[in-house]
């Protein structure tokens, strides 16, 4: 994408602490690159990944109360063996 095809593209405007913003664009500036670009390949290598999906909290739920009362059982039977 050519400079003057971004510039007819939305802005993003984020909100950035002083420090950050300029260590940001020190590191930018000596390595000899344009901020914008870095943002916009961070941007294009995030929309290429998987999407992160969320766990699904109730069958979480339900597979740990399902492995307590194994290791419950499990306990109780290790405790009837050693007092045998």
């Amino acid at each position: 994408m050519t400079k003057q095809e971004i510039s007819k593209d939305d802005r993003l405007v984020v909100r950035i602490d002083k420090q950050t913003k300029d260590a940001f664009m020190s590191r930018v500036d000596a390595e000899g690159k344009n901020a914008s670009e870095v943002i916009l390949h961070w941007v294009r290598d995030y929309l290429k990944s998987e999407p992160q999906q969320q766990p699904d909290l109730t069958q979480l739920y339900t597979d740990l109360e399902h492995l307590k009362r194994k290791v419950a059982v499990l306990e109780d039977e290790v405790t009837k063996k050693s007092a045998a």
